[in-house]
C-alpha cells in the first residue's frame, strides 16, 4: 500500500510541476535569458572599456612625442577617454607654463577647475595651479580670492593654498595677513616637517 501512495504522490507532484511550468515556464525562461544577457553585456562593456583605455593611452603617449605636444594633444582631445582627456588638458597647461605662455596656461587651468566632468579633487588642483602659473600682470587680490575655499578646506591642497596665499599677501605688502596664514599653516597636523618649519620661520621673521 505504501508503494501505491508513493506513486500517487509522485504523480501529483509531477502534475503540479507540469501545471506550474505551463503557467510560469515562459517567465522562468525570460528571467534566465535576462540574466545571461546581463552578464554578457557587463563582460562586453568591460572588454570595450579596456580597449578604449588601451587606445587612449597609446594616443596620449604618441601625442607627447610630437614636436608640438600641445597641438598634438589638443587635436586628440575628442578621441581620448575622459580620464586621458583630463590628463591631456593638465599636460597642455603645464607645457604652456614651461614655455612661459602663462596667459594660456592660466586659462586652461581655470577651464579645468570649472569642468563638470572633472572630479572636485582635480578641479581644486587646477585652481591652485592657475594661481601658481598666473601671468605677472594678474592682481594679487584676484588670485587670493581663488584660494579662499582651499585655505579652509581640509585636504591635500590646503597647505599649498595657505602657503601661496601667504606669499600673495607678502607681495601685496600685507604682513599681518601673511603672518596669520603662516600660523594657520604651521598649525596643520598632516603636513611635511619641512613645510611646518618653513612656516614657523616665516612667522618669527614677520613678528621680528
Amino acid at each position: 500500500m505504501a508503494d501505491i501512495f508513493d506513486e500517487i504522490n509522485e504523480d501529483l507532484k509531477r502534475d503540479q510541476m507540469q501545471e506550474l511550468w505551463s503557467r510560469y515556464g515562459k517567465y522562468v525562461i525570460i528571467a534566465v535569458l535576462l540574466v545571461v544577457i546581463g552578464v554578457g553585456a557587463r563582460q562586453g562593456y568591460a572588454a570595450w572599456q579596456d580597449r578604449q583605455a588601451t587606445e587612449a593611452a597609446a594616443i596620449y603617449h604618441q601625442a607627447l612625442k610630437a614636436d608640438d605636444s600641445v597641438a598634438a594633444l589638443t587635436a586628440q582631445l575628442d578621441t581620448l577617454s575622459p580620464g586621458y582627456a583630463m590628463l591631456a588638458q593638465f599636460r597642455i597647461a603645464a607645457t604652456q607654463a614651461e614655455n612661459k605662455d602663462f596667459v594660456a596656461a592660466e586659462a586652461n587651468y581655470l577651464a579645468l577647475s570649472t569642468d563638470p566632468d572633472v572630479k572636485p579633487l582635480y578641479q581644486q588642483a587646477a585652481i591652485l595651479l592657475s594661481v601658481m602659473n598666473a601671468p605677472a600682470s594678474r592682481k594679487h587680490d584676484e588670485l587670493a580670492a581663488r584660494l579662499t575655499d582651499l585655505e579652509s578646506q581640509a585636504g591635500p591642497w590646503q597647505s599649498m593654498a595657505l602657503e601661496q596665499a601667504a606669499g600673495l599677501a607678502l607681495r601685496s605688502g600685507d604682513r599681518k595677513a601673511a603672518m596669520i596664514k603662516y600660523e594657520s599653516l604651521a598649525g596643520l597636523s598632516d603636513i611635511p616637517a619641512g613645510v611646518r618649519q618653513r612656516a614657523r620661520q616665516m612667522v618669527q621673521i614677520l613678528k621680528g
